[in-house]
């Protein structure tokens, strides 16, 4: 057997012996290692990865979709604090109405016992602004008066007096209107006039907040500044 390979080289001695050599099936065992041995690694199974992803996809969408919503926090700032307060008020009587239908005249009285505000002269409405009700307000720990108009377009606008002796109206947002010099700010789509009279903050508060509107909320603040006068009751 030997002499019929002398001959031969290494490429041709491998090719005469794989066709003439016999060949056996390995034992299964170990044909089992032996793919084992050459198979590649896997990775390791992480069966928590998936719900794991899941929750968080789910999660960004929602905080993108309510996030927004959330309240915002309340400013340090007491002047907006106290507008996002006459804001929220303001906001509420549009939506649920008023707390009582009465007028001014017939409702003063009792209005000036429940609220320690008082008003030696009051804005009564005319041709522009009708007024709907006053009735007591709470706003940031303090109780006042609140007088609502309608205007001839059915916008809601209020005057809300109430005592904060300690509220600074800010110098940055100041307007001048005729000799007065109130402060002009805004909050969730609203607009306030906010000025002081004495230890009264005042405040008037529409939804007419573009520039194209802005001349006519500077006429509702002429008109209600020059005919109401704020008093505290103690």
């Amino acid at each position: 057997m030997t002499g019929r390979y002398d001959d031969l080289s290494d490429e041709e001695l491998g090719r005469r012996l794989g066709a003439d050599l016999p060949r056996y099936a390995a034992p299964p065992h170990l044909a089992r290692a032996v793919r084992a041995a050459v198979a590649p690694a896997r990775a390791p199974r992480t069966p928590w990865l998936g719900p794991v992803v899941s929750a968080l996809a789910t999660a960004m969408v929602l905080g993108l979709f309510f996030v927004p919503a959330l309240p915002r926090l309340v400013p340090t700032d007491p002047s907006e604090r106290l507008v996002r307060a006459l804001v929220s008020e303001h906001t509420r009587t549009l939506m649920w109405g008023t707390r009582r239908g009465d007028i001014m005249s017939a409702a003063v009285a009792d209005l000036t016992r429940e609220t320690g505000v008082t008003f030696a002269r009051a804005f009564v409405g005319d041709d522009l602004l009708t007024l709907i009700t006053a009735e007591p307000v709470y706003i940031d720990r303090q109780r006042g008066m609140a007088l609502h108009y309608r205007d001839a377009e059915g916008h809601l606008v209020s005057y809300i007096a109430i005592p904060a002796p300690g509220v600074k109206v800010p110098e940055r947002q100041r307007v001048q209107i005729d000799r007065y010099r109130p402060a002009l700010l805004r909050d969730n789509g609203f607009a306030a006039w906010l000025w002081r009279q004495g230890d009264i903050a005042c405040a008037i508060v529409s939804d007419r907040v573009s520039d194209a509107e802005m001349e006519t909320f500077k006429d509702y603040f002429r008109r209600m500044r020059a005919a109401s006068e704020p008093v505290p009751t103690f």
